[in-house]
């Protein structure tokens, strides 16, 4: 038995994929099964490559742009301008507390940013509708959210570029 790279004979074979312009294949999974002279078929195991030459993984940025800082002052057309983003993504802004910042996460691979999500904190309340407040500490309980963002933040008018 001798050990053999299979990759002309898999491109003898004629395998094909239609992929994206500027893709590439980071795995495929092969299942090589050979047929001895009198008909018996053999399957074979994958062997994997030791990880030291294993190709290095696109990075994965993680981003995370804050749009407000727990307690900051915002002029009233921020306020306003915030608000509106907020109830365009679903949220209402009633319910978000000034004690947490709002920011919005996302994820970097290969250039290719995506995944939104807006993570606030918000004020948990009853059947009634009312804030609960531990008696404890004389204070609403809060809650952290996270929610995929739908409608992106316009950019702050008052803020010259």
């Amino acid at each position: 038995m001798t050990d053999q790279k299979i990759g002309a004979q898999l491109d003898d074979l004629g395998l094909v994929i239609d992929m994206d312009e500027g893709s590439r294949v980071a795995e495929a999974v092969v299942t090589v099964v050979t047929q001895q002279d009198e008909g018996a078929f053999m399957h074979h195991q994958p062997v994997h490559v030791p990880p030291q030459f294993k190709p290095v993984p696109y990075p994965v940025q993680r981003r995370v742009v804050t749009v407000m800082e727990a307690n900051q002052l915002l002029s009233e057309g921020q306020k306003q301008r915030v608000r509106a983003w907020l109830e365009a993504n679903g949220i209402d802004p009633k319910w978000v507390s000034a004690a947490g910042p709002i920011t919005v996460h996302s994820r970097a691979v290969n250039g290719n940013e995506g995944g939104y999500r807006i993570r606030y904190t918000e004020f948990c309340r009853g059947e009634d509708g009312q804030r609960f407040a531990d008696p404890g500490l004389n204070e609403a309980v809060t809650v952290e959210r996270c929610v995929l963002q739908t409608v992106p933040l316009n950019e702050d008018p008052e803020v010259k570029p």
